[in-house]
């Protein structure tokens, strides 16, 4: 009796030496569930999309159920969708502020992360950067506006009046509009500020505002952005330079901005929801974290193309 006793505990004592939390043992178990629910496809979203997956697979050794979800920038699907995913997945990630924004009107205990938001508590997903409050938290892709306006002025010194285009139905949008506002007019410049609420209004918006502009500054804006292609040929015909949003953005069809890498949002948003499972850890109690990798990016077809040298665009 005394060596099955011994052996009963030698077997228990391996087990949960190689299972060491309940966490660990749901993780190499059985598949975590984790639905992700994208706002809209465009370049900068794809790659958070892409680097949050890559991430997850690598540090959960593949042993996920994924549940992809793509509102196409359909707000009432996307409401349907933030419905299944929050049902149907352990961990959720929500890609875009409108994305977050729906699901957390639908769930309040299933832990949500986020990346490609710009302004979390202006959104009212979280009560603080550094305390969030409640089962939301993530990464924010506000940029460096401030610098994104310098950088503006060294390529275009002699400009007065910069143009910015934005969907005044995106609060993370406007949230940036406000900041670059109060930049540009604190230098003794204009803003001049065009809004669209959709696809539809970009053309004719942005061709009056390339009339008006010295240059354009773009703000991250999924509506914009989605149309990238359309907003860059506009201001390539009128010689303006683009500058600003995300290297995914200006990649596609800007000149310069300076940016963290959206395929690293996804990775860090990733590291974030690896750190919550190996602790133990609330949403509630994580800070919403910034991006640490912040990089200029220049376009050199775009500047061929509005006759700006490529080389001369610097920062310090």
């Amino acid at each position: 009796m005394k060596k099955i006793i011994q052996l009963v505990t030698i077997i228990a004592l391996a087990f949960v030496s190689i299972f060491p939390a309940t966490q660990t043992v749901k993780a190499q178990d059985e598949p975590i569930k984790i639905g992700i629910l994208q706002h809209v496809s465009h370049e900068a979203l794809d790659d958070t999309r892409d680097g949050f997956i890559e991430r997850i697979d690598e540090l959960l050794d593949g042993n996920v159920e994924w549940d992809l979800q793509n509102a196409n920038s359909d707000m009432s699907t996307l409401q349907s969708l933030s419905e299944k995913v929050a049902r149907d997945n352990d961990i959720i990630f929500a890609i875009a502020t409108p994305a977050a924004q729906a699901l957390a009107s639908v769930e309040e205990e299933k832990p949500i992360f986020f990346a490609a938001v710009a302004a979390p508590v202006e959104a009212m997903l979280v009560d603080s950067m550094e305390a969030p409050g409640r089962n939301l938290t993530g990464t924010t892709n506000l940029g460096p506006i401030a610098d994104h306006v310098d950088l503006l002025l060294q390529v275009v010194p002699d400009a007065q009046n910069i143009g910015t285009i934005y969907n005044s139905s995106e609060v993370n949008a406007q949230h940036q509009v406000d900041i670059a506002t109060e930049v540009i007019e604190e230098k003794g410049l204009n803003h001049i500020v065009q809004s669209v609420t959709n696809t539809n209004d970009i053309a004719q918006v942005m061709t009056a505002l390339v009339n008006e502009s010295d240059a354009i500054l773009l703000v991250t804006d999924n509506t914009i952005d989605s149309s990238i292609s359309l907003v860059g040929d506009i201001g390539k015909e009128a010689g303006l330079a683009l500058i600003g949003s995300s290297d995914s953005t200006i990649n596609a069809n800007g000149l310069a901005t300076i940016s963290n890498s959206y395929f690293d949002y996804g990775v860090q948003t990733a590291d974030m929801v690896k750190r919550m499972l190996d602790e133990d850890l609330s949403p509630a109690d994580m800070p919403v974290e910034v991006g640490n990798n912040f990089e200029l990016i220049v376009n050199e077809e775009f500047a061929e193309a509005v006759n700006i040298d490529a080389s001369s665009i610097q920062i310090d």
